[in-house]
């Protein structure tokens, strides 16, 4: 699953409500955050692989 933060753009490994691959917490300012099935463009660790 992917979760993509549209301020940025930005898709991450993980899903709303919860905590990115690499660490964000999707809680936070949930409405910056969407599901997605975009092909995730974070490059941090735990995210990229």
């Amino acid at each position: 699953m992917a979760v993509k933060h549209t301020p940025t753009n930005e898709v991450h490994k993980g899903s709303k409500g919860g905590t990115t691959g690499c660490g964000f917490s999707t809680s936070e300012n949930s409405n910056h955050w969407i599901n997605s099935s975009d092909r995730i463009t974070c490059d941090k660790n735990g995210c990229k692989n």
